[in-house]
């Protein structure tokens, strides 16, 4: 038995926190977490005094066979050309990601890797994955962002063509679920960004086609996950009836775009989550990776300031695995965007923690901090409801009851 003692405990749940709380973990699982716990007999005691005790972050949208680099311009390859994605899921350790949602990539090796890693026989973040993203023919991504490139046609793609009806769309996306995906993904956008400012656009699903996508995908049981470039795309995606919806205010697209009360309204009524990854949008504009184009962000942040205030869903996620877009560390800064867009700093780590399992469909497993989850846990050497920024200050791991990074708890 391991016992966490005269922790600040923030649970994940969005309570106030709990200072001076204990938390005990055996066999990889939390036993009791609060206030009145009482210590076994021949427990090992590890006293968390002056430090905050949360459960682990969630990065509801990164590609794990991605690049946040540009040493690697295509950016998604399976598990053998990225050695089991090692890098990615050190980066995300190290900067306290327990779980993560990937948004497409290679299958099956996507999928064998998350089965290899749940069984235990990998360390690395728990992988929630729709496998392969379904995207109208010579659309976005496979014929922009990635060239066309016949590996990622031939292991990460489902394309819809012009024409295609039930039945084609049907088999696709049946057969597409039956590798045992957990979610599907599907594109809402016609922006070709690597082509600005030719005010270039691709092939897009028509509003039928991403009906019958969400239709078929719900009928096997599955949730969608909606890729969307603008405020425009994203009313075609609730309308379709997607369940979340990834982005808000992409690169290259109008600066001056604001979201009305209808799609509020709509976003809230039935209930969809949003992740904006703003921090993708920020650190492409930074960079000067937008092609002269004007800003968007601060579209985002309006848009994303409202959707608060309204009560939409919002999930935390980055987008890493695109160049600019670090794993781990851009997660950090996403709820510091968020805290900026009116969250609180205990709305923005409870939503990055409970919320995002909750996204995942993974809150009956971990998330929070409660008897009978997983002990995914991070310990901080500060209180990030001071100063959000303090989630930065990671000073121990543990995926699964097993500690993954020591910064100095262990042997102080």
């Amino acid at each position: 038995m391991l016992a966490f003692v005269h922790a600040n405990l923030i649970d994940g749940t969005g309570r106030d926190p709990r200072p001076c709380s204990t938390v005990l973990i055996q066999g990889g699982s939390i036993i009791a977490a609060g206030v009145d716990v009482d210590v076994p007999v021949g427990s090992v005691v590890v006293d968390l005094r002056g430090k905050t005790l949360l459960p682990g972050f969630i990065d509801a949208h990164l590609h794990l066979g991605g690049s946040d680099s540009l040493d690697d311009r295509m950016g998604n390859h399976g598990r053998h050309f990225t050695w089991d994605y090692s890098y990615n899921i050190a980066r995300l350790l190290a900067w306290g990601v327990t779980a993560v949602r990937s948004g497409g990539d290679w299958t099956p090796e996507i999928l064998e890797f998350r089965d290899e890693v749940e069984a235990g026989a990998v360390r690395a973040p728990h992988i929630v994955a729709p496998g392969r993203f379904v995207q109208a023919y010579e659309g976005h991504p496979l014929s922009t962002v990635y060239m066309n490139d016949p590996a990622i046609m031939q292991n990460a793609c489902v394309l819809i063509h012009e024409g295609d009806g039930a039945d084609r769309i049907g088999a696709s996306v049946r057969r597409a679920v039956s590798e045992g995906v957990d979610m599907v993904k599907v594109f809402c956008g016609d922006d070709d960004k690597l082509r600005y400012p030719d005010d270039t656009t691709v092939p897009s699903l028509t509003d039928e086609q991403l009906r019958l996508v969400v239709r078929f995908s719900h009928e096997a049981g599955k949730r969608v996950m909606c890729h969307i470039d603008d405020l425009r795309d994203m009313g075609r995606a609730v309308d379709a009836g997607v369940d979340t919806v990834e982005h808000v205010c992409n690169v290259c697209t109008d600066p001056d775009q604001e979201i009305g009360e209808e799609l509020l309204a709509k976003l809230v009524e039935h209930g969809v989550c949003v992740t904006p990854t703003i921090v993708a949008t920020a650190e492409h504009e930074e960079h000067g990776f937008a092609n002269g184009a004007p800003p968007v962000a601060p579209a985002a942040r309006r848009a994303v300031s409202k959707m608060i205030q309204a009560g939409v869903r919002i999930g935390v996620g980055t987008d890493a695995g695109i160049p600019f877009v670090a794993y781990g560390e851009s997660l950090h800064r996403e709820m510091r965007e968020l805290v900026g867009c009116g969250m609180t700093p205990l709305q923005a780590v409870s939503a990055c923690t409970g919320g995002n399992a909750k996204i995942l469909q993974r809150d009956a497993l971990y998330g929070t901090v409660e008897a009978g989850k997983l002990a995914d846990l991070v310990v901080l050497g500060s209180d990030p409801l001071d100063d959000i920024e303090n989630t930065r200050d990671i000073a121990l791991v543990m995926r699964a009851g097993r500690v993954v990074v020591d910064n100095g708890i262990l042997s102080e």
